[in-house]
């Protein structure tokens, strides 16, 4: 004879053991902050009873799944990979779980994967948008499902959180020219994202205003920028300093480096944008603007969860939330021995 299947641990089960009200236990489980004495009993009673929620049970009642859409370019890139692994910690110390798409800079990818997203009623998405993208597009996808743009501003409309792009390329540049170099030449690759059309315009402010000319290499590609920077490189009017656009724009130089043979010593003064794990350990050690990775994942999530929290509270239109926010974060000049620095 079948022994009798025991009955599922409940909120209200845990909000009496835990002495609490079961509104309580709901906000501690949605993530939201509670008195901390209150937050160890219930933690330590979700433990001891084995609770777990009932994910689908709440979602036919239309409320949250507990997870988070997170749509971005690709894998890897070193500041997306960086970004992915933020984002999940900090949701899963939330109580969320992610869903990872990519859009490989494909917009009617990214539009597929946003509606995916809303059929499967994730509480938010966080959206590092493909080139040519528009909040109308986006929006007509979603729907009511809250979004924040994540490295790349959409537009003033739409909440976002991303780097002080131009700021951080003039800094770079103006100690490119303070070491006295003065042919200091931007590199990148698919100049219609919106992140580098910022930087290069921080570059050629910081050019312009020493009094000497801009000089942009842009490829479509990577494989191309690598072709490209060797055969520059070998002409005798080669610029005297490069600054990098990104991780991979970074790699496609230092791999011209090595197709020309180029030792340490001969190799030009560099800034990159993106620290990475080895930087330190290139030879010479890699100069970079260092973005606030963790920092731009806190805010991103605090501004979706806001959201979320604020779209299950209203009651009416008129409750909704108005006005984007638009979260601007400098970055950091880490100085190494590729810029000239000792």
């Amino acid at each position: 004879m079948r022994g009798t299947r025991q009955r599922r641990p409940t909120v209200t089960d845990v909000a009496r053991m835990a002495k609490v009200g079961a509104s309580t236990v709901s906000r501690y489980l949605r993530g939201i902050s509670i008195r901390s004495d209150a937050a160890l009993r219930v933690s330590a009673a979700i433990k001891q009873l084995g609770y777990t929620p009932d994910e689908a049970a709440r979602a036919l009642r239309g409320g949250s799944t507990r997870t988070i859409g997170l749509v971005v370019p690709q894998v890897d890139n070193t500041f997306f990979s960086r970004a992915i692994q933020a984002i999940e910690s900090e949701a899963h110390r939330r109580g969320f779980a992610i869903i990872l798409l990519l859009h490989e800079e494909d917009k009617d990818r990214q539009l597929q994967q946003l509606g995916t997203l809303r059929r499967y009623r994730a509480d938010g998405v966080i959206l590092a948008s493909a080139t040519g993208s528009t909040p109308d597009e986006i929006a007509s996808v979603l729907g009511e499902t809250p979004a924040v743009a994540f490295d790349r501003a959409l537009s003033m409309d739409f909440d976002s959180v991303m780097l002080r792009n131009r700021e951080a390329a003039r800094v770079a540049t103006d100690h490119l020219l303070r070491h006295g170099h003065t042919g200091v030449a931007c590199v990148t690759a698919k100049t219609d994202l919106v992140t580098f059309r910022e930087r290069i315009l921080g570059y050629t402010d910081a050019m312009h205003s020493a009094g000497h000319k801009p000089q942009v290499m842009e490829a479509l590609d990577y494989s191309d920028l690598r072709l490209m920077l060797a055969s520059a490189l070998s002409h005798r009017q080669h610029p005297d300093a490069l600054l990098s656009l990104s991780n991979m724009a970074t790699g496609s130089i230092l791999f011209a480096f090595n197709d020309m043979g180029l030792a340490a010593k001969d190799r030009l003064p560099l800034i990159g944008f993106d620290d990475f794990d080895f930087a330190p350990l290139m030879n010479p050690a890699l100069t970079v603007i260092r973005q606030p990775v963790d920092l731009m994942v806190r805010y991103a999530l605090d501004l979706l969860f806001r959201k979320i929290d604020g779209r299950e509270k209203v009651t009416s239109p008129g409750d909704a939330p108005q006005g984007a926010q638009i979260i601007t974060l400098a970055g950091e000049l880490v100085c190494r021995r590729s810029c000239g620095c000792d």
